[in-house]
């Protein structure tokens, strides 16, 4: 049987895993908020012999998906192998990260469930750690928390859809969360609870796809935010003169363009935003030639986006037998816009501090190349408030939020007889969203 010894349960604490044998187990912090890094270190082997770590779990709100890597080892002269330190010798990632097993998680059993369905952060997601060395066995089991146990949360049906995460001492710093092109506003939970659970209040803002609200993506209206900054005015837990936003790809163009109006949003975070509004998205397929967002009942100024582009590129790849995506379509599509400077988000007007998140290799569409003509637009109009971009050589365009959702959901999928990749290297989004995300916490923070 192990032993274990550990200091008083808190997801900051630091836990020590002894095992029954030679082989110890060591592990900081067994029970932590999900996007939080774990130091993991096994002592008491033989030097140089063989270590293979298996990490395997599920999502409570979909137990049927299944999820499991590996990585072999060899254990140092001293007889320890640190994953903080040590590379793998092979296994379901090929790097040296602390959070290479969690990153490499890959499905292993499915009955068709949807993870993106059903999200809940009240129950904890638990990951299972064995090690064996020889006929030396020990297991470890993890709590990974989406929200600490003092985190409330109230439902907001009447002026607006939302929700709003919050604790009785919160920082009084108040955040809205505004998710992309998929409506799911469940999903946006797994930023809110981790946020809220570091003393902010979180809103997650739903604007389309869900009773009472459009059901397409298409001329929605700002107005429709103007009573979302009017409620958290109000709202005795939220009342303040500075409201923060974040948005990622669809709501990063959203977050962006609300701020460029209305001077009272003090700080954004931008994850993969664009620098422009374009053409609804249900639009692309149905040729309805209007925007993504309207105000006083008329579409604002937008791109039109090709979808020939996209089917030309598409057949190119299958061609090619290489993944495809849609950066290619956005990236022409400005490069022939005629209207250009009208359907620019007029960033320069804001009022507010912005930290924008770019992936090079992002290829849902040409977010980095958005960005970089934002800073420089910014320079050029001598932008008095702070601005920074964090560009990444080898992210893609993944969930904000690191060690949540397993990047092989989104790094290669069957789709039109072919695959389509949101872009980059598991490594290098396991990277990007970790810093991004830590650097996040810091800017709304501080």
């Amino acid at each position: 049987m192990m032993g274990i010894e550990m200091d008083n349960i808190s997801p900051s604490k630091s836990y020590t895993i002894f095992g029954g044998c030679e082989m110890k187990l060591k592990v900081q912090s067994r029970v932590a908020l999900i996007d939080e890094k774990i130091d993991f270190c096994v002592t008491g082997l033989p030097p140089e012999s063989k270590l293979k770590i298996t990490a395997s779990m599920h999502f409570p709100w979909a137990v049927s998906e299944k999820y499991q890597s590996f990585a072999w080892f060899t254990a140092d002269s001293n007889g320890s192998v640190d994953l903080s330190k040590h590379k793998p010798d092979s296994g379901t990632y090929d790097y040296i990260d602390t959070m290479g097993l969690i990153a490499s998680l890959q499905k292993i059993n499915s009955e068709g469930g949807n993870i993106a369905l059903d999200i809940s952060i009240d129950d904890s997601v638990f990951i299972d750690i064995v090690c064996e060395n020889g006929q030396d066995r020990e297991c470890i089991r993890l709590e990974r928390m989406f929200k600490l146990p003092e985190v409330k949360s109230q439902q907001i049906t009447d002026e607006f859809m939302g929700e709003l995460f919050y604790t009785e001492n919160s920082n009084n710093k108040t955040i809205v969360v505004l998710g992309g092109s998929d409506g799911e506003r469940n999903g946006l939970s797994l930023l809110s609870g981790p946020l809220a659970s570091r003393g902010f209040n979180v809103l997650t803002v739903g604007y389309f796809n869900e009773k009472g609200l459009p059901k397409k993506l298409e001329e929605i209206p700002l107005e429709y935010f103007e009573k979302v900054f009017s409620w958290l005015k109000r709202n005795p837990l939220t009342r303040t003169n500075e409201i923060y936003v974040h948005g990622t790809s669809k709501g990063g163009e959203l977050a962006l363009l609300l701020a460029s109006r209305y001077d009272f949003i003090a700080k954004v975070v931008a994850s993969a935003p664009h620098a422009y509004c374009f053409q609804a998205l249900d639009g692309l397929m149905s040729g309805k030639n209007v925007s993504s967002w309207s105000y006083e009942g008329r579409s604002l100024p937008f791109i039109p986006v090709d979808n020939d582009i996209f089917y030309e590129h598409q057949r190119d790849c299958l061609a090619k037998n290489i993944p495809f995506g849609f950066t290619t379509t956005y990236k022409k599509s400005v490069e022939r816009a005629r209207n250009k400077e009208e359907a620019r988000i007029k960033i320069e007007n804001a009022n507010a501090n912005l930290l924008l998140i770019a992936g090079q290799q992002d290829n849902i569409w040409n977010t980095h190349d958005a960005c970089v003509e934002i800073m420089s637009i910014l320079k050029k109009n001598n932008y008095k408030y702070k601005y920074n971009l964090l560009d990444y050589k080898d992210l893609g365009h993944p969930l904000p939020i690191p060690f949540v959702i397993p990047l092989s959901e989104t790094l290669n999928l069957k789709m039109g007889g072919g695959v389509f990749t949101c872009g980059g290297t598991l490594k290098g989004n396991s990277f990007g969203q970790s810093d991004s995300w830590q650097k996040t916490i810091e800017f709304f923070m501080n």
